[in-house]
């Protein structure tokens, strides 16, 4: 019980007997009874839960809610009860918001445990019996028939035929043959321990018998589990620039209300004052309206991608998706179809590939191809029935249903094919001769090749290509069996070797025809001697068509395509070359030839960490890898600052997709413990819809680029009003009658309205020309890359100096209304600044104004609002008073004009950048190679925009 998991697969079935203690008659009750006590359940521990209570005070906590908590309270100790109870408002506006979005029970574990199953047949005291998975213990001994699902790990004692699918823990794409024999290597890849069943895992055919070696969390499975819990959260790129955003204007608010504060206490302002001022400097500060224009934007996000089958389970993993900078994605099911599919017939006189040539049907074929689809029909024992619609549906084996696909597509019919030549006599496959063979009554076969069958009977045989060549004695060409010679042998080992570099599942097809009169016995005994080779079947699990311009797209978007799968390192290189993911043009046919760009699980475990940190900046493929190989990529590549989307459908997949920047889950093919570990679910389990999602996740993230600096220069705007009223009458000594320049309520009225309406309406903003022929944002990089924070400054300036240039005139003037002229002039000046700011380069004009009408009407209903306050009875509330058709001229030609300045500045850039661009583009004609790295050679893309 105390071996290590890793070394039972070296061990002989009679030493496991001994270091168990147990024998093939199993434990008796009283001996499991004292191991389930000393050693525990077979169960998968569920980690701690999330308190509530955590959740709301991580959404109350951040710095913004923090000042504007202390906002309500001062407010509510003035006894300003209408300001206390808005501010309030705000507050649990935005912490329900966030608590809605965060608090999400971590399901992942208990899916582990759903994949325990109730019962288990087990020998106990000699006998065989029912037992409760959960009180299962090392040495048992278990019993496994086809369709079960392994309830621990164990190091198999008998083999009938048995295959298990393991995709979900290791991502091998078909179901693997089990043995007995020990496999005495020290470092072998889990995929390859065909000794040993692992918990969770299917028995896809046959039977056998196990002994238990590891339980509960001692089983990979529970391995897994233990990565899970340890794996954390990180916050996503956004949250951290927007937590960095949130500090700087927390920080700016402070010093600001410590000026104000300052100034007011040596023009002899009174306690109250001050502290009004206090209020007014934080709300001015903080943009009430971010948290649900941010939340919103991200829900709009959403439910598009979920209009692009992508459906996201974390509303910050939208935006998180448009700064992702590479994209480690499975390969089963996610880059292929998860569909094996047999696309190479080779025989003796020409190569047929099955794609490429579908157009001919099976009378076309050569005879020996057409023999070989025979054989593949009736040396099978999978299904093939037609659904009302005439589609056909498969069952069984994936290599056999394959075949039945292959020879259905061809013209073949299955069903009548069967009919006429009766199965009579057979072997069944198992994995120590890795072949079968059936024996059918030729005398009756009118579909295919009558005349070569006909007066006899024939035996089919189908298996592993050394073991039948070593058996064969004639080859089939189009002028009859030719003998079996050494230039045939070499011919045939050549084919086998070529189509095994592509990645192709390699089967021999071979027959054998007997006399009429000979007995049964003969037949069954001789079915695999004397053979005639057919030819060569390649199998394999093909690609997805539309991927390989997916991938192509990522390459453009600045985007590096990295697979990591569990499958053979030869099938993962060459679904990777064909997809484009690495060179076509590397000669490298194996594994040692190709390490540049391949690198096995093995190769992970010998490499040092500098090795492996190299490595990972190049190699493209990872093939053999564990749940623990996958977590250490992942985590690689987070240290060299890339943003990391991490695909796949499995349960081996779990702790790398909760551990990456953004998590991507199979929704047809992945299991519950993958997607409830991931961000975001593909309803397709399509590598594309990555693809579409990521450009969705840039429009995002631009669109909400937009909205912060939208919403930080309109509050730059009010805190230069805020700070700039009290200077003139502080410098000429002259006595001011108003503390401040606004009240809090109509700072926060503004905030609302402007940050809040209009900031909505900015994030359903259309994509930009070009965005995913850029490179993805970096990262460590802040929001205001690019110059938009100079831009968001200097519109900020322009607002504030307008609006507090007019409330002084207007105050001068001792014209009571200049409080309503600075609400208003900062109200409409947001209003044209909104209008300004949908595209940082191009003209308003260009993109014209009906693609985003959203925005054209929320900005109409804002103005209406306006008008509202300043001319119904709500300008009693916000302390208002009416204006004339002159007064409100004034502040919209202030709005019109910083919206001539904004298309002036866009026109100025364009017009400086536009052959700078011309040069860049022509020196990218090259394709980069790694497009995430720097690239001495020419000049940063983001450099160039700034």
């Amino acid at each position: 019980v105390s071996v290590e998991t890793e070394r039972w697969h070296r061990f002989d079935v009679d030493d496991a007997l001994v270091e168990l203690a147990t024998s093939l008659d199993g434990l008796t009750s009283a001996d499991a009874q004292r191991r389930l006590v000393e050693i525990g359940a077979n169960e998968i521990a569920e980690s701690g839960s999330i308190n509530p209570l955590q959740l709301i005070w991580a959404q109350i906590s951040s710095v913004m809610v923090l000042i504007l908590i202390g906002a309500a309270a001062l407010s509510l100790a003035l006894g300003k009860l209408l300001e206390a109870g808005a501010i309030a408002a705000i507050v649990v506006l935005f912490a329900a918001l966030g608590f809605a979005q965060e608090y999400r029970a971590e399901q992942a574990i208990a899916a582990l445990r759903r994949m325990s199953v109730p019962l288990v047949r087990t020998r106990r005291d000699g006998r065989v019996v029912d037992v409760p998975s959960a009180e299962l213990v090392p040495g048992d001994v278990v019993m496994l028939d086809a369709g079960a699902i392994v309830p621990a790990d164990l190091r198999l004692v008998e083999a009938a035929s048995l295959r298990v699918e393991e995709a979900a823990l290791t991502g091998e794409s078909e179901p693997v043959d089990k043995q007995t024999d020990a496999v005495d290597t020290v470092e072998t890849a889990l995929g390859d321990r065909r000794c040993m069943a692992y918990s969770g895992t299917q028995v896809a055919a046959g039977r056998g018998v196990g002994l238990v070696v590891a339980t509960g969390m001692r089983t990979e499975l529970g391995k897994i589990a233990t990565l899970l819990q340890d794996v954390g959260r990180e916050d996503t790129p956004l949250q951290v620039r927007l937590d960095h955003v949130g500090k700087q204007l927390a920080a700016v608010g402070v010093i600001v209300a410590a000026l104000v504060a300052l100034m007011g206490a040596l023009a002899g302002e009174t306690a109250s004052d001050l502290v009004l001022t206090a209020i007014s400097v934080a709300v001015a500060v903080i943009p009430e309206g971010l948290p649900a224009v941010v939340t919103f934007t991200l829900a709009l996000g959403a439910q598009r991608m979920l209009r692009r089958q992508a459906l996201i389970r974390r509303l910050p993993a939208v935006e998180t998706l448009g700064s992702v900078t590479v994209i480690c994605t499975d390969k089963t099911g996610t880059l292929t179809q998860n569909l094996m599919t047999a696309t190479t017939f080779d025989v003796a006189d020409r190569t047929l590939n099955l794609d490429s040539d579908a157009s001919e049907r099976i009378h076309d074929w050569p005879t020996g191809a057409q023999l070989m689809a025979v054989a593949g029909v009736l040396c099978n024992d999978g299904h093939l029935e037609l659904d009302t619609q005439g589609t056909p549906v498969l069952t069984g084996d994936p290599t056999e249903t394959a075949l039945l696909r292959a020879a259905h597509d061809a013209g073949l019919d299955i069903a009548t094919t069967r009919a006429h030549a009766p199965r009579i006599g057979e072997r069944p496959f198992d994995s120590s001769r890795k072949r079968m063979s059936t024996i059918h009554d030729g005398s009756a076969v009118d579909v295919v090749a009558t005349d070569l069958l006909a007066g006899g009977q024939v035996a089919f045989v189908k298996g592993a290509v050394d073991g039948l060549v070593d058996r064969t004695t004639a080859v089939w060409t189009d002028h009859g069996p030719q003998p079996f010679d050494d230039d045939w042998r070499r011919r045939v080992f050549a084919a086998n070797d070529r189509m095994a570099s592509r990645g192709m599942r390699v089967l021999a097809v071979a027959m054998r025809t007997f006399a009429p009169d000979t007995a049964a016995a003969d037949m069954v005994g001789g079915a695999e001697t004397e053979l005639t080779l057919l030819g060569l079947v390649g199998i394999i699990d093909p690609p997805r068509p539309e991927v390989r311009s997916a991938v192509a797209q990522c390459r453009s978007a600045g985007i590096r395509s990295v697979m990591i799968t569990g499958d053979h390192p030869l099938t993962a290189l060459a679904i990777a070359r064909d997809l484009g993911m690495v060179p076509a043009a590397d000669p490298a046919t194996n594994v040692a030839a190709a390490k540049s760009v391949l690198m096995t699980g093995l190769d992970i475990d010998r490499a040092t960490d500098h090795e492996f940190d190299q490595a990972v900046a190049t190699v493209s493929v990872f093939a053999r890898v564990t749940p623990e190989h996958k977590l250490r990529i992942v985590e690689a590549l987070q240290r060299q600052h890339q943003v990391v989307a991490m695909t796949g459908d499995g349960v081996n997949d779990a702790p790398a997709l909760k551990r990456s920047d953004i998590g991507v889950a199979m929704g047809i093919t992945g299991t519950d413990v993958s997607k409830e570990a991931s961000d975001m679910v593909l309803r397709d389990d399509n590598f594309t819809t990555i693809v579409a999602a990521v450009e969705e996740g840039r429009v995002i993230y631009d669109n909400l680029r937009r909205f912060v600096s939208f919403a930080v220069a309109g509050n730059l705007g009010k805190i230069i009003v805020m700070l700039g009223w009290p200077i003139p009458y502080l410098l000429t000594g002259a006595e001011v009658d108003a503390a401040v320049a606004l009240l809090p309520l109509q700072l926060l009225w503004l905030n609302l309205m402007t940050d809040g309406l209009l900031g909505l309406s900015m994030g359903v903003e259309p994509a930009e020309p070009g965005v995913m022929q850029r490179a993805p944002h970096r990262p460590d990089a802040s929001l205001w890359v690019d110059g938009l924070g100079q831009r968001t400054v200097w519109i900020g300036v322009s607002i504030g100096l307008s609006a507090l240039g007019v409330g002084i005139w207007y105050h001068e003037n001792d014209m009571s209304q200049w409080q309503t002229m600075i609400f208003t002039t900062l109200a409409l000046m947001q209003v044209f600044q909104a209008f300004g700011t949908r595209s940082q380069t191009e003209s308003l004009r260009r993109i014209g104004w009906r693609s985003n009408p959203a925005l054209v009407a929320v900005a109409a209903f804002v103005v209406v609002l306006q008008l509202l306050a300043i001319y119904t009875p709500l300008n009693d509330l916000l302390n208002l008073e009416p204006l004339t058709g002159v007064d409100l001229l004034v502040c919209a030609t202030f709005g019109v004009a910083l919206l001539i300045a904004l298309e002036a500045v866009k026109a100025l850039e364009r017009s400086r950048r536009r052959p700078l661009v011309a040069v860049v583009d022509g020196d990218q004609s090259g394709q980069q190679e790694s497009p995430h790295l720097p690239n001495p050679q020419q000049p940063d893309p983001q450099e160039v925009n700034s």
